[in-house]
């Protein structure tokens, strides 16, 4: 392991010894952006090294950065976020496979993003991070299943996306010092210089119908600009290929309803002073199944067994108790659902730029509401009788009963935040020099219910952090640039408040400085290297601070903190053939998870919340190739691997306890361990069309239905006149059955993923 970091470093080393004048960075007016070198592929600008140009690229130096653009959505024609990214290289979407999911319960009955097998991942609008530092909505302690802090779905609408730049790895000091696997950063489209809109109206599979539209435009000088867009996305429940079975099932209780409105309002006094306001509001109401049954176990007699051992035996998941998820076959039928509802708003006044470098302040206030809808309990509906089953003649009774309304809102949670941020660029010769700080107020509150008395009672939560960075871009000549950078990071200490009054817990108190390098070298023009390295430190959450023995061994848990590393290689062989390889090696000294160690008091077995010792390698490779002007290939290839090891002289059990419900770590054997996407495109005239095939592989079958799953997604366009296209675009081809996340809570193939697809669409311009 040692020697793994020694040569890391030495890499880094290496590339920060070469030397030569980088010319000047891209000088934004408005719309346009002007680069002494540059190359247009495939409606991306990218700068001499090859990295694509975003309007916040100058946060970052290198790396291993992706950018799906506003073109690229309108082609494919994605629904939401998740459908965007998921082919790209390094970045696994790890779907539950329906809309929504319980929040609190993190990967286990939410969809996550991983970059590079990690999902600690940090998600931007605008370059604003949208997570709140106390929020327990996708996990409320470090341990629990996920370290994902927001859900990349909920941000905003697809329709107001400008671009989605994924940044893998070290390589954008201004995001943070825990974003361990990257960043998502949302860049948000702004009014055009002359007025149009656009009306997207789909339909297909399942009820599934898809309203869309947007408009914009600006004054006649161009010193206001407006951008307005609102979506409706719904549909009835879909079907999906059960491997086990061989069989097509409904999927009962995956619809849904999903909405969203945007405004952006921009005020230009000049050419480098403007004022911006922006309004984004998601709301959802999605049906929640928890998983899919398992129908080897559906007759009435194995119904019963698992019944018996999950309420008299108390035997809980499909480990101990085989068709486990049965227990939840009703959630499917009886309406249960999650929602939420959330608003943004943002005011950013912009007052110059210096080498594309923005200096700026903003304020930002974020209301984040989340609910669940379950039905009544089973002793106010069906008590003193016996449950009954599917088999019996008062189950529908019994369903009808327990059918719920959105009115039967449970287990309520908000997220508030707000706060200021700004940053200043400057240029002094080769140095580009940027500061940046925010100071946040966060507060969650939660709602419970006794199951007794029927009181509800509130908790809230809340803290106060502040960060700074300061990144100094230094092109020593003109083939090489560095750019080193120093993060601070402060928070006081948390205060719990309840009816009882409010507890402080002082050990979330913290102050903590991380260093990070990053830098890239021009071998010869359209082939360059970069490198990177950063300290993590990524804060506890203030549960974690409330020790219990039951869930921790004999320590403290601390803060988590190591080390991240990335080199990767971009080779341009022509104007129509180009090639990258990247690395990335993170080790965390200490890393937290659940994990069954050796617990002498009880001489035995037990899942504790511990720190450990957690290595992980990613690779990813790929080519992108022009046949024609027609014809286009990407063809990507990915895979991860992962090793926890303990610490503190405790033992973990062998395996890392694959078999117990509480591991949280997505190791090796609990996701697809391969990804290959070969992905061609053809344009002509009036059609355009997509193919991509998406190849899973290197599973586990004692966890996964098969060790290797071939998925298909087409889009096809046709332009019928320059303002109407109509569209068609099919999902799952071949009505493949697979799944890309196992818990072994709910077991194999409890996550399965819709079936194939289709929706038909027309797009019209005015």
């Amino acid at each position: 392991m040692k020697k793994k970091k020694r040569t890391a470093g030495l890499v880094l080393v290496l590339v920060c010894a070469s030397s030569g004048i980088v010319a000047a960075a891209p000088d934004e007016q408005l719309d346009e952006y002007t680069l002494d070198t540059v190359v247009v592929e495939a409606n991306r600008t990218k700068n001499k090294f090859g990295d694509i140009v975003t309007e916040q690229s100058y946060y970052r130096t290198g790396g291993d950065v992706d950018v799906i653009t506003s073109e690229d959505i309108a082609q494919r024609h994605y629904a939401d976020m998740t459908s965007a990214i998921k082919t790209l290289p390094g970045v696994q979407v790890n779907s539950i496979g329906y809309h929504g999911g319980e929040y609190g319960a993190g990967t286990q009955y939410n969809t996550t993003v991983t970059i590079n097998g990690d999902d600690r991942v940090v998600i931007c609008l605008d370059g604003r991070r949208v997570d709140n530092a106390v929020s327990g909505l996708m996990s409320s302690q470090s341990a629990n299943w996920t370290k994902a802090l927001a859900n990349l779905d909920q941000v905003t609408s697809i329709d107001n996306v400008e671009a989605i730049e994924i940044i893998k790895g070290p390589g954008a000091s201004k995001y943070g010092a825990d974003a361990t696997g990257g960043v998502i950063n949302i860049i948000t489209k702004k009014g055009a210089l002359e007025p149009h809109g656009k009306i997207d109206l789909a339909t297909g599979a399942y009820s599934h119908h898809i309203y869309r539209f947007n408009y914009s435009g600006s004054t006649k000088d161009g010193s206001f600009r407006y951008f307005v867009s609102g979506m409706r996305d719904q549909g009835g429940s879909g079907k999906y290929y059960d491997q086990m079975t061989g069989r097509e099932y409904n999927y009962h209780g995956t619809d849904f309803k999903d909405s969203s409105f945007n405004i952006r309002l921009d005020k230009y006094f000049g050419k480098d002073k403007q004022l911006t306001f922006s309004y984004n509001h998601t709301d959802a109401y999605d049906g929640y199944p928890i998983t899919v049954p398992d129908y080897r176990y559906m007759t009435k007699a194995e119904y019963l067994a698992m019944m018996h051992r999950y309420k008299v035996l108390k035997l809980y998941g499909a480990i101990k108790n085989q068709g486990y998820r049965n227990n939840w076959y009703l959630n499917g039928l009886k309406g249960s659902a999650t929602g939420h509802n959330n608003f943004d708003y943002d005011l950013t006044y912009s007052f110059g730029k210096d080498h594309d470098m923005e200096s700026y302040v903003r304020a930002y206030y974020q209301v984040h509401k989340y609910w669940l809808v379950w039905g009544p309990r089973e002793e106010d509906v069906w008590s003193p009788r016996p449950v009954p089953t599917p088999w019996d003649p008062e189950w529908d009774e019994y369903v009808k009963a327990r059918t719920v309304t959105k009115r039967d809102k449970r287990n309520k949670d908000n997220d508030y935040n707000h706060g200021i941020e700004g940053q200043i660029g400057k240029s002094f010769g080769p140095h580009d020099v940027l500061f940046g700080w925010a100071l946040d107020w966060s507060r969650h509150e939660s709602f419970s219910t006794s199951s007794i008395t029927g009181k509800e009672t509130t908790t809230n939560v809340k803290q106060t952090t502040f960060v700074s960075f300061l990144q100094d871009k230094i092109h020593v000549n003109d083939r090489f640039e560095i750019a080193p950078a120093l993060r601070f990071q402060w928070a006081n200490a948390a205060s719990t408040s309840r009816e009882a009054g409010t507890t402080s817990e002082g050990n979330s108190k913290y102050s903590k400085v991380t260093a990070a390098v990053n830098a890239e070298y021009l071998f010869s023009p359209g082939f360059s290297i970069f490198a990177g390295w950063t300290q993590v430190n990524r804060p506890l959450k203030p549960n974690d601070y409330k020790m219990n023995a039951s869930l921790y061994m004999d320590q403290k848990l601390e803060n988590e903190h190591g080390n991240a590393y990335t080199i990767g290689l971009k080779k341009e062989f022509s104007k129509n053939t180009s090639a990258f390889i990247n690395y990335d090696y993170m080790h965390m000294d200490n890393a937290i998870s659940r994990q069954s160690v050796w617990d002498d008091s009880v001489g035995d077995w037990r899942a504790k919340s511990v720190n450990a010792e957690q290595t992980r390698w990613a690779f990813n490779m790929g080519i992108n190739h022009r046949f024609s002007p027609q014809w286009r290939m990407r063809l990507s290839y990915s895979t991860v691997d992962e090793h926890w090891a303990a610490k503190h002289g405790m033992i973990i059990q062998p395996g890392l306890g694959i078999d117990s419900i509480y591991i949280n770590a997505y190791i090796n054997s609990t996701r697809p361990k391969h990804k290959t996407v070969l992905d061609v495109s053809y344009e002509q005239g009036k059609w355009s069309s997509s193919l991509t095939a998406m190849m899973y592989s290197g599973m586990d079958t004692r966890y996964f239905t098969a060790n290797r799953f071939l998925i298909l997604d087409w889009a096809l366009n046709y332009k019928i006149n320059k303002d109407t296209t109509v569209y068609l675009t099919v999902d799952n081809l071949t009505n493949e059955g697979y799944e890309v996340k196992f818990h072994p809570y709910v077991g194999k193939g409890a996550y399965a993923m819709p079936g194939r697809t289709f929706m038909l669409g027309v797009e019209y311009k005015f």
